[in-house]
């Protein structure tokens, strides 16, 4: 699931998208299927985690730039672009619930979902604020919408990172012979 974040976070254009999202999201709904099968927000999130590879299918063949021009000259690009970030909120929502309710976490749980409780404030507070102010800053002044632009980047992008340090964290607390080996814990 760590995996399949990063894939989404970093985008590489060569000709093509090296780092495809599409495969990010499959390797997220793999990710929830391996923590929690068959509870609701989990089968919630791995159901947004497909759809949102179906949505994303167009960022393999168009950069990122090239998607923005799009959105500022088509409104339906515009939609596109809106739509699959209220789909990833939406993910990001599960993902968070999941994380909080669902996970049986062997090691200090309740510690655990404390964190991941205040990641969720946090993360959804700084995304939902940057999702409301992107409509609004074609009406400013052009500095004025830079320095938004720029701070609001820098936001999601930290608390992004702040998520993937999260569910790092929490993967460390499972037990080796659930399928995960930390170097420390080799056998010599």
């Amino acid at each position: 699931m760590i995996i399949g974040f990063l894939l989404i976070l970093l985008d590489v254009h060569i000709f093509f998208d090296i780092l495809p999202d599409p495969l990010g999201y499959i390797l997220i709904a793999s990710g929830i299927q391996q923590i929690a099968t068959r509870k609701p927000n989990a089968k919630n999130a791995e159901l947004t985690a497909y759809f949102l590879m179906a949505l994303s299918i167009p960022t393999l063949f168009l950069s990122t730039e090239v998607l923005n021009q799009m959105q500022d000259n088509n409104t339906g690009w515009l939609l596109y672009g809106l739509s699959v970030t209220l789909v990833d909120l939406i993910l990001m929502y599960f993902v968070f619930r999941m994380l909080i309710h669902e996970v049986d976490y062997p090691i200090d749980p309740d510690e655990k979902q404390k964190s991941a409780r205040k990641m969720m404030i946090i993360y959804m507070t700084i995304a939902l604020t940057t999702a409301f102010i992107h409509p609004f800053l074609i009406n400013m002044k052009q500095d004025f919408q830079s320095t938004v632009t720029v701070i609001t980047i820098l936001l999601m992008l930290t608390v992004h990172i702040a998520f993937i340090i999260l569910l790092r964290n929490l993967q460390k607390t499972f037990p080796p012979d659930l399928g995960r080996v930390y170097p420390e814990e080799r056998p010599n």
